[in-house]
């Protein structure tokens, strides 16, 4: 059994909600959604989170929303209409690259939604098992009961590529120019050649799967998040804590937050 509580916000200074999340087969778009906890009596279930690129192409009262959106609705699409793609019974790269496909249909021949880009994060659970996979800078991590932290996902930003080839630390605080991303869902076809981080992860009771948009992990940082974890709460309780400290941060961009526990 998974219990699960999930929120989001479009934070104190945005008019728009350019996150998305989904959870159990429906998806989320909403300027403020408290926080809400779910019992799951099931083993599987499919959870991610999309943020539309803001700084992507096309007009961004309207582009980033709809990319999110899009990516969301395609991957699911595609993980119920293919399920031959399931590699090791587990969402696949194909099913991403089929919601790109789809994303640059959807808006790549329209002048105020081409270029539109948006992140994704996903967690395929199936019992004690998962599949993380991710493209931009949203996030999952898993934690276990004595609140031993693991970033299951990889940042595709320029200071992560720096870190990989060796040409920054890991340790070190860089210009926030560094924090640009290099790989993205975007509304065009011929930007389908990105990068997509996939991982395979054991989980065991107890365990939790956080799942956050760059509002989230951005705006207090990944420390601060390990240090406000208790392992005691509930998940709602939890996610609460989070989301609290964020807004007490200033809460400057959207923020979405999942937060999954595996009862058995």
């Amino acid at each position: 059994m998974l219990t699960l509580a999930y929120t989001m916000h479009r934070g104190k200074l945005c008019r728009q909600q350019q996150d998305c999340i989904l959870i159990d087969g429906t998806i989320h778009q909403d300027p403020v959604l408290p926080i809400t906890a779910v019992s799951l009596a099931g083993d599987e279930v499919v959870l991610a989170v999309a943020d539309g690129v803001a700084a992507s192409g096309g007009d961004r009262r309207i582009a980033p929303q709809q990319a999110s959106r899009i990516v969301l609705e395609e991957l699911l699409k595609a993980v119920r209409e293919h399920p031959e793609w399931l590699q090791d019974g587990f969402v696949a790269n194909r099913h991403v690259r089929r919601a790109q496909a789809r994303l640059a249909e959807r808006l790549g021949s329209h002048r105020k939604t081409y270029g539109a880009a948006s992140t994704l994060a996903v967690a395929h659970v199936r019992g004690q098992n998962s599949a993380i996979l991710n493209v931009g800078d949203s996030r999952v991590y898993q934690v276990n009961r004595e609140g031993r932290w693991c970033r299951l996902s990889k940042d595709h930003t320029v200071l992560q590529g720096m870190i990989d080839r060796g040409h920054a630390s890991p340790d070190a605080e860089y210009a926030s120019v560094y924090g640009m991303l290099e790989h993205v869902l975007c509304a065009d076809s011929e930007e389908s050649d990105f990068a997509i981080h996939r991982v395979q992860a054991t989980l065991k009771p107890g365990d939790r799967l956080v799942l956050c948009s760059d509002g989230v992990h951005d705006e207090i940082s990944e420390e601060m998040l390990w240090e406000l974890f208790d392992p005691l709460l509930d998940v709602a309780a939890q996610a609460k804590t989070w989301r609290d400290a964020v807004w007490r941060h200033g809460a400057r961009d959207n923020l979405s937050l999942v937060v999954a526990m595996i009862e058995s």
